[in-house]
């Protein structure tokens, strides 16, 4: 059981290190954007963005994705603020 455990928790760290790297990637797109836009809040793209997620997530995830895309799009307008 305890094997189990610590390979599980393994895969997930592995997977978690891979999730850094692709929001580091994406913050680093999404930030100079700030100056692009008139306002920094665009309703329609934040739900695009939420269904692709959710769609991609798929069935028993989809909820939990929106959620932490939702997250995603928050820390990203921070960081369009500082630019």
């Amino acid at each position: 059981m305890v094997n189990k455990l610590a390979a599980a928790r393994a895969r997930i760290d592995v997977l978690d290190r891979k999730l850094a790297v692709l929001l580091s990637r994406r913050f680093a797109l999404t930030a100079p954007l700030g100056g692009l836009k008139k306002k920094l809040t665009d309703r329609a793209r934040e739900t695009q963005v939420l269904a692709n997620a959710a769609a991609s997530a798929g069935g028993a995830y989809a909820a939990a994705a929106r959620s932490v895309f939702k997250e995603i799009i928050r820390q990203s307008k921070k960081l369009q603020v500082r630019k």
